[in-house]
């Protein structure tokens, strides 16, 4: 039986402009390991991010991501970081929290000039568990982002924000249908109201094979402020193991609504350890 573990990232959203964050597609793993035995694998990735958040709002970010991973019989954990290079109006944060989602107005400020930054981001937890139940690949998972990256610099909040998903998925045949649902607890900025973010995304894996696997979600985000619509988006998704110990894949979003991203694309890679 193949295991899968498809849990929804929790954290806020940012402006990477991760979940539209457009919530990162997931992939299917076949448990051809026991579950006994502990992995490790290396995290590497890079996104490109554009949309806008209004009349003469554009931005433009790219996160280059590194981080580490550990499976370990039903346990699984994530630790990553970005390296932020955005293009964005002076009063938008660029919060990062999941790999892509809505920015955040810093400020009441009129002045709509585009400001280039750069700098770490945010650095993200995760943590999920799948549960021992038939029929169903059922996961509940929890995240944290610790406020590493510059509010100064309106990379970040500057706050910590945590959540807690679940997901469910069943493979029929070569297709693996899934959904999940998430909560997150945002860190409210200084002088900034926020409220929390109700999260959800549906969609299927298509398996090609042994080692591939094509993935079609669609992903909803309530904003995290009242100024800003709800996120919407249709995700895309393909992965293939080069090695048994090496993964690569691409992925891609369309914004469905005017508050999520218009455009994310992004190059990911596995590596066994």
């Amino acid at each position: 039986m193949m295991r899968l573990f498809v849990t929804l990232p929790i954290l806020l959203a940012t402006a990477s402009p991760s979940l539209a964050q457009n919530a990162p597609v997931h992939e299917p793993q076949e448990d051809s390991i026991a579950r006994d035995e502990t992995r490790f694998e290396l995290l590497a990735g890079v996104d490109h991010v554009q949309g806008d958040v209004g009349e003469d709002l554009d931005y433009e970010t790219v996160f280059a991501t590194t981080g580490v991973a550990m499976t370990s019989g039903r346990f699984s954990a994530s630790a990553s970081i970005p390296y932020i290079s955005s293009t964005a109006p002076r009063e938008v944060i660029i919060n990062q929290g999941g790999l892509f989602g809505t920015p955040l107005l810093a400020s009441d400020s009129t002045q709509t000039g585009q400001v280039k930054r750069e700098g770490i981001g945010d650095l993200s937890l995760n943590a999920a568990y799948q549960l021992p139940v038939s029929g169903v690949n059922a996961s509940i998972g929890a995240s944290v982002k610790i406020p590493t990256a510059s509010r100064d610099k309106g990379l970040g909040t500057g706050k910590l924000d945590y959540g807690v998903s679940g997901q469910l998925s069943k493979k029929i045949g070569p297709i693996v249908p899934f959904v999940g649902a998430g909560y997150t607890i945002i860190g409210e900025p200084d002088n900034f109201e926020t409220r929390n973010i109700v999260s959800g995304a549906a969609g299927s894996h298509v398996l090609l094979g042994k080692s591939s696997s094509l993935t079609a979600s669609y992903s909803y985000e309530q904003s995290a402020a009242s100024s800003i619509g709800d996120s919407q988006s249709i995700n895309m998704g393909l992965g293939t193991n080069l090695s048994r110990s090496v993964r690569i894949g691409v992925d891609g979003a369309v914004g469905l609504s005017d508050a999520a991203p218009d455009t994310r694309v992004g190059l990911k890679l596995r590596v066994g350890i």
